[in-house]
């Protein structure tokens, strides 16, 4: 009789006898599907990543493009307004 690994005083397992190993073609088949997923999960999360910072940028570009457009609309409006007051003056001299 093999001599097995003593557990508990009195009790030996010699074997383990239903765990089955894989075959290599299970192994194979196990190790394909596990690198698909994980590459799907990569191409997943990938995508979204990426498309988070395509999103990130047009809001970068449009709020960028307000602040422009703001600051341009109170450029006319300080200069409409200073033209107004030369204009207001200048009637003020003429009569």
């Amino acid at each position: 009789m093999r001599m097995g690994m003593a557990i508990m005083a009195g009790f030996q397992v010699t074997r383990f006898n239903w765990v089955r190993t894989p075959t290599f073609s299970e192994s194979t088949e196990t190790w394909r599907a596990r690198r698909q997923a994980a590459r799907e999960s990569f191409d997943t999360f990938n995508s979204a990543a990426r498309s988070a910072f395509i999103s990130v940028g047009a809001d970068l570009a449009t709020g960028l493009a307000s602040i422009a457009a703001s600051a341009a609309v109170k450029r006319l409006q300080d200069a409409a307004n200073a033209k107004n007051a030369e204009n207001a003056k200048a009637l003020d001299t003429l009569v």
